[in-house]
């Protein structure tokens, strides 16, 4: 039985297109470029194949050929809420929200 916070292929293809950068006039590189990564789209060059969370919260990401955490993203805190941000402008249902912050912290390697 499929949960309730699952989307079926067409379903990901809309939240796709909800939240393609180039829907957002002031989205930055960086930006695009995490929200390629939580969707395994390549929406940036270069692409991010990583992030992690330091213990002292703050983000890392690991790009396309590089090797290891070499980029600083900034502040957990100001990335979830820039990412909660995105997700409120692309007027997303319920259940695209859910979906999108599961894929996060899935991602994020946040239990």
């Amino acid at each position: 039985m499929a949960r309730s916070d699952e989307l079926t292929l067409e379903e990901l293809e809309v939240l796709k297109q909800k939240l393609h950068p180039s829907r957002f006039s002031n989205i930055s590189g960086k930006m695009s470029a995490i929200v390629g990564f939580i969707l395994d789209e390549r929406y940036s060059d270069p692409v991010i194949v990583d992030m992690t969370v330091t213990s002292d919260s703050m983000v890392l990401a690991q790009r396309e050929g590089d090797c290891g955490m070499n980029d600083f993203i900034g502040a957990f805190v100001d990335m979830w809420h820039n990412w909660k941000g995105l997700l409120w402008a692309a007027e997303l249902t319920d259940k695209e929200r859910a979906w999108c912050r599961g894929k996060f912290n899935a991602k994020l390697h946040i239990n």
